[in-house]
């Protein structure tokens, strides 16, 4: 039996497990994959939800971290969460949300963010939001990119990213 190793971060096959499955495990592997909706796109609930006025602050330099804030309407009876987000401008994305506990306020990197059903709700950077790490290129006012937020349920969702200079 062949196993299919997985990334813990959004749980698609990684790299070495997928060279290292021969031709038909291949087959077989993608075949599971798209039956059990781990592939890009996958939306049982996806038509449900949607992301909308997703921004991050512009900024004249690279190699710096931004928050990216969002609305999220999820129309769908049942809950979903955020499990990872990939833009083309920064390489690595962290889900935070901002603790108040003792002393003075501080990001905290959270596992997912939820998204309740039937509701709606904005990612803030004094609440949940996203981190972008390590931009790779100035982010001019006005420009606009898409970035990938995947979703527990509602599978991943293409998302329009406008870069502002005023939050």
């Amino acid at each position: 039996m062949t196993a299919i190793a997985t990334s813990s971060l959004d749980g698609a096959l990684d790299r070495a497990g997928w060279i290292a499955l021969s031709g038909k495990s291949r087959l077989l592997a993608l075949g599971l994959l798209t039956g059990l909706g781990l592939t890009p796109g996958f939306a049982a609930a996806g038509d449900e939800l949607q992301v909308t006025s997703a921004r991050v602050p512009a900024s004249d330099e690279i190699g710096i971290d931004l928050p990216l804030v969002m609305t999220i309407r999820n129309d769908a009876a049942e809950a979903d969460a955020i499990l990872r987000v990939r833009c083309p401008f920064a390489n690595f994305s962290v889900r935070h949300t901002v603790d108040r506990g003792e002393g003075a306020p501080a990001m905290r990197e959270v596992k997912s963010i939820p998204v309740p059903g039937s509701k709606t709700i904005e990612l803030t950077r004094d609440g949940y939001h996203v981190m972008l790490l390590q931009t790779r290129q100035k982010l001019v006012d006005g420009e606009k990119f898409t970035c990938a937020v995947v979703f527990q349920k509602a599978g991943t969702k293409e998302t329009e990213v406008q870069i502002s200079r005023t939050p």
